[in-house]
C-alpha cells in the first residue's frame, strides 16, 4: 500500500488542521544506519519501543528510526516530523521503502525531502511553516508493506536535499500511548532511463465531518496533463461510502464507488495501470469526489481524524512534480 494521509502544504495536516500542540515538542536522535547516504552516520540509536517491529537494515540504502513521542493521549491526532541525518550531495534515485510503526497509534509515516535544512534529530510536532519546505517522496503504513515504483520509475531526491520523516499518530485507544517509526529506504541503480514517479490528491483539508451520516463534495480541475499509473481513494473508520468520477470530453466515467469497510482505511481498493499504458489526463478534465460518513463518536472530526483524499501517482517524465488539488486550489507538495 502507497499513502494513508497526508502532508501538504499551507493547507496541511498542521496545527492549524488538526489543532496540534506546539508545545508539544521534542528533540531527539533521527538514526540513520546503512550505506550509500551522503549523511552522517549516528553513532548510537534511540530507544526502541518493545511494540516496534524493526526489520532487516537495507543492503542498499538506509534505515531511520525516530526517537519514541510521548505522551498521544487518547482522541489525540499529530504529525511529528523527524530531520534527519541523510543530506545527499547528488541526485539520488529510492527504489521502494518499507515502514513499521507502534500500534496504536500509528497511522503512516511519509518520506518527504527539503532544502531548509535543520540539526539532525530535530523531532517536533509539525508546523505549517516546515510543511511549506517540504516535498513529498514516497510513503508507507504502519506494519511492514513495501511501497515499490514499478519498471523503470523511481523516487527522485534532488542534491541537496535532507530526509525528513513525517510520522502521523492517531489515537483512537482509551489510553495514553508512546510513537515511534522506523523506514528502510532502498535506493535505485543510477540508470540514465531511470523516470521519476511523480504524485497528486484530491483532498480538502478543512473537512470538518458532523456528527451522525453526512455527505460531502469536492471537484479538481486538472491544469496540467499527467500520466497515472496509480490511483486509491481513502477515507478512515467512519466512511460509509465513496465515489469518485472523471470526466474527461464531456465523457463521464465511474472509477471508484466504494462501500467503505474499516480495513479499508490501510488497505483501500486500488486501481494500477502498465507505466507504459496510463490512464491520461488532460487539462480540464475533472474529478469529482463524494464522500459519505456514520460519525457516531458524539463529536465532530476534524480533519486527520477524517478524511475524503483521492491519491495517485503517475509517470513524471516532464518534471512537473507532485501537486494537490486542496478544496479546488492547486499547490505543490
Amino acid at each position: 500500500m502507497w499513502l494513508y494521509s497526508f502532508g501538504l502544504p499551507d493547507r496541511t495536516l498542521t496545527s492549524k488542521a488538526i489543532h496540534m500542540k506546539l508545545t508539544s515538542l521534542t528533540l531527539g536522535l533521527a538514526l540513520v544506519i546503512g550505506c550509500g547516504t551522503d549523511g552522517a552516520q549516528e553513532p548510537d540509536g534511540p530507544e526502541i519501543l518493545p511494540e516496534l517491529t524493526v526489520p532487516a537494515k537495507p543492503e542498499n540504502g538506509i534505515q531511520i528510526i525516530s526517537e519514541p513521542f510521548d505522551n498521544i493521549e487518547p482522541g489525540t491526532d499529530y504529525e511529528v516530523c523527524t530531520w534527519t541525518s541523510a543530506i545527499f550531495t547528488k541526485e539520488t534515485d529510492v527504489k521502494s521503502t518499507l515502514g513499521y510503526q507502534t500500534e496504536p497509534p500509528g497511522h503512516h509515516v511519509i518520506l518527504f525531502y527539503t532544502m531548509d535544512k535543520l540539526p539532525a534529530g530535530t523531532q517536533r510536532v509539525c508546523t505549517d511553516t516546515d510543511m511549506a519546505s517540504f516535498r513529498y517522496l514516497t510513503g508507507n503504513g504502519t506494519n511492514g508493506e513495501t511501497n515499490s515504483a514499478p519498471g523503470d520509475l523511481v523516487f527522485r531526491i534532488p542534491a541537496g536535499a535532507q530526509l525528513v520523516m513525517n510520522q502521523h499518530f492517531l489515537n483512537a485507544s482509551d489510553d495514553t500511548v508512546r510513537g515511534q517509526s522506523v523506514l528502510n529506504v532502498n535506493f535505485a541503480a543510477p540508470d540514465p532511463n531511470n523516470i521519476p514517479s511523480g504524485s497528486l490528491a484530491a483532498v480538502n483539508t478543512s473537512l470538518v465531518v458532523e456528527k451522525g451520516i453526512t455527505t460531502q463534495s469536492m471537484r479538481c480541475t486538472y491544469d496540467k496533463p499527467y500520466k497515472l499509473w496509480y490511483l486509491i481513494p481513502h477515507m478512515h473508520r467512519w466512511g460509509q461510502k465513496i465515489s469518485v468520477d472523471l470526466t474527461q470530453g464531456g465523457v463521464k466515467t465511474r472509477q471508484f464507488d466504494t462501500t467503505w469497510a474499516e480495513e479499508f482505511t490501510f488497505h483501500p481498493p486500488e486501481k494500477r495501470m502498465d507505466p507504459a499504458a496510463p490512464l491520461l489526463i488532460n487539462p480540464g478534465d475533472t474529478l469529482d469526489v463524494e464522500c459519505t460518513w456514520n460519525n457516531d463518536e458524539g463529536r465532530v472530526l476534524p480533519f486527520g481524524f477524517e478524511m475524503c483524499v483521492v491519491f495517485a501517482q503517475f509517470v513524471d517524465d516532464t518534471g512537473v512534480g507532485s501537486w494537490a488539488c486542496d478544496d479546488g486550489h492547486w499547490t505543490e507538495f
